[in-house]
């Protein structure tokens, strides 16, 4: 049996830092600290050719820490190929082998095809991997677009946050959780029973995931993972009650909401979504016109296409789990400045789907009207704002 910690007594308690990275693994997770520096963005310029930008920060592996306090700029050019395109993955890795006993950035490089993949990193005895993010570099490439970068870090088989230390981010969070979900229910159950309020209709909307309609227009949707995609529609603009609908409550448990899925609920005013949902489905809440205001949840990975369209709303913050924005996602909204929770280098990393930077052309991720075309504004970064300029180019303000 192993034990410690205690006072050596002519030297019959020694311990090394093996003994302390066992005992610090134990309460920290493995993960990129999403609390120290630019948590290891990555981002690429124009200027920089074939460099890739990895942002400052700090990671834990099984105990041990990897820290940057400036970024460091990776050359990928030696695995460019001229005729086929190529991934690379990198990462962060921790080598306790005896020649090694160190901390740093590696580049893995797929294979040269047509269609190639990303590599993955292979953990093993002694050496561990945390991947950053893959690239995709093109056939002869002389630079790095932001849309041949993946990141990875909010991928939790390949990388994750470590959001909190002290044994904090996990059971203790799922406690909270937890804690706070039955709060509000209870709360939700003792006004609906003092209202005598009444379910006017129920049913399922998923593997796993139900509706429940009550008469005072408030539509729960409750269960675990994601719902039905909807065509054109939501059901319940379908079945008729539509009109009879006015808060939305998705409860946490449910990860994605379907296509089409609140369509046409054109009374609802409020809409509380769970921390859970990590994917929302494309014309989601489209048409919900007094719809004014929306908080996204902190794992929410993509922006879709026309999510919103046609609502009220006017001003939205996106967290920084999201890596990529569709085409016209912002489409049919009145929102001119957007918020971005991370920094203008985790920006820059989020892929952003446009077929054409002319603003007379609105196939873009950033138009918002076309009648006439009107696109965004501002991006309001955590440190410094991107404006949009008249010839379609975005630049720091």
């Amino acid at each position: 049996m192993e034990c410690g910690f205690f006072n050596s007594k002519g030297e019959d308690r020694l311990y090394n830092a093996e003994h302390f990275t066992s005992y610090l693994s134990s309460m920290i997770c493995n993960g990129v600290q999403d609390t120290v520096g630019e948590c290891f963005a990555p981002s690429v310029s124009e200027d920089d050719g074939l460099l890739l930008t990895i942002g400052s920060g700090k990671a834990w592996i099984n105990g041990h820490y990897a820290q940057t306090t400036t970024s460091e700029k990776l050359d990928l050019s030696a695995y460019v190929d001229e005729s086929l395109g190529r991934c690379v993955a990198v990462g962060v890795y921790c080598d306790t082998s005896e020649s090694v006993r160190d901390c740093g950035f590696e580049v893995l490089a797929g294979t040269c095809s047509g269609s190639p993949r990303p590599p993955k990193f292979s953990n093993t005895e002694s050496r561990t991997y945390l991947t950053i993010c893959t690239v995709r570099l093109r056939p002869g490439a002389a630079s790095i677009l932001s849309g041949d970068v993946t990141d990875c870090r909010n991928d939790e088989a390949l990388c994750g946050y470590c959001k909190c230390i002290l044994g904090k981010c996990g059971v203790t969070v799922l406690q909270e959780q937890m804690a706070a979900l039955e709060s509000r229910m209870d709360a939700l159950e003792k006004k609906m029973d003092a209202l005598d309020v009444k379910v006017l209709d129920s049913g399922t909307c998923g593997e796993n995931a139900a509706y429940t309609l009550y008469t005072n227009g408030l539509l729960r949707i409750s269960g675990s993972g994601a719902t039905d995609d909807q065509k054109e529609t939501s059901v319940w603009a379908k079945n008729g009650t539509a009109d009879s609908i006015t808060k939305i409550i998705v409860d946490d448990g449910i990860t994605k909401i379907g296509d089409h899925f609140f369509n046409g609920l054109p009374n609802v005013t409020s809409a509380l979504i769970a921390q859970t949902v990590s994917e929302i489905g494309t014309y989601a809440f489209a048409d919900c016109s007094k719809l004014s205001g929306i908080s996204l949840p902190p794992v929410l990975t993509k922006l879709n296409s026309r999510t919103f369209s046609g609502t009220g709303i006017a001003a939205l913050s996106v967290p920084v789990s999201v890596s990529a924005i569709g085409l016209q996602a912002f489409y049919g909204t009145a929102i001119e400045n957007l918020v971005y929770a991370g920094t203008k280098a985790q920006w820059n990393a989020v892929e952003k789907q446009t077929n054409t930077t002319t603003p007379s052309l609105t196939d873009s991720w950033d138009v918002t009207g076309t009648d006439p075309d009107t696109f965004l504004k501002k991006v309001i970064c955590s440190d410094g704002t991107y404006v949009r300029n008249t010839s379609g180019k975005w630049s720091t303000e």
